[in-house]
């Protein structure tokens, strides 16, 4: 769909007149007009702005879907060979040649700004746009993108909590951590996740936090939260408070107790008897 078109159907979806869009982002009216003939377009800032006035994904602006960009630095896809490649050597369907190889990405240990940042440069001669322009438009793309869109939507779901919890220092590092996973690492714990729910349903059909199921699930737990916490950050005192914490925030205990009623509750008396 033409820029022109986009523009149009989310003001009509809206279901504003051109004047009230002018207003809501501080154009006037002709502005808006001329963006809807195709007589001119809105720079990148703008379709951020766009984007968060009324509540929309930026691909709406891409004529391509999603796929054809990379999904960790947004690089425009067209060709094969811009693809990555996957533990075995097959062609990655997400991720561009420059971000990611056999399995792995080439950028770890970074935030999701440190990464705009370094690769702006880059994606503005790719684009024939300016520097500013590439990391405004990285800034709006990146958050939606399948590399970094769980650790945004985190940050913004439990991010305060946490960083009071644990501190600043601690969370950069476990989303660098989560980030810099490949997709291999990423499968694994999504498999071991999908099996401590299992065991969890199995100890907590016994009643006993203290027997040898319940045992299997802390010890699976733990090698859980090792995958995803930075270098020697786990120790027991960690899992315990951790799971101490599942009680207090009624969304990980929904997030438990959706296992069963009394999971999360299990889960943390499991912790404290065998961490």
């Amino acid at each position: 769909m033409a820029l022109k078109d986009t523009v149009a159907q989310i003001r009509q979806e809206a279901g504003v007149t051109q004047e009230e869009m002018a207003r809501r982002l501080y154009v006037t009216r002709q502005a808006v007009s001329r963006w809807e003939t195709g007589e001119t377009a809105p720079g990148i800032d703008m379709v951020k702005l766009i984007c968060v006035t009324f509540g929309v994904p930026p691909e709406r602006f891409f004529d391509m879907p999603q796929s054809y960009y990379c999904q960790c630095c947004s690089m425009p896809m067209p060709e094969p060979e811009l693809h990555g490649t996957e533990a075995d050597g097959s062609p990655s369907q997400d991720f561009c040649r420059y971000c990611y190889d056999h399995g792995d990405f080439t950028a770890t240990g970074v935030t999701m700004d440190e990464f705009i940042e370094a690769t702006a440069p880059m994606e503005a001669e790719a684009l024939g746009i300016s520097r500013d322009e590439a990391v405004s438009l990285m800034a709006t793309l990146l958050p939606h993108l399948k590399r970094w869109r769980e650790v945004a939507a985190n940050e913004k779901a439990y991010g305060e909590e946490l960083r009071a919890a644990h501190g600043d220092e601690v969370i950069d590092a476990a989303n660098k951590r989560y980030v810099g996973m490949g997709e291999a690492a990423h499968l694994r714990a999504d498999e071991l996740e999908l099996a401590i729910k299992e065991q969890l349903r199995r100890a907590l059909e016994t009643g006993d936090e203290h027997g040898p199921e319940a045992e299997q699930l802390v010890r699976m737990h733990a090698a859980w939260l090792q995958m995803y916490w930075p270098e020697g950050l786990y120790s027991p005192e960690a899992h315990r408070s951790l799971a101490d914490g599942y009680l207090a925030d009624e969304r990980f205990q929904r997030y438990y107790d959706a296992v069963a009623p009394g999971a999360a509750r299990f889960l943390r008396d499991a912790v404290h008897t065998w961490a």
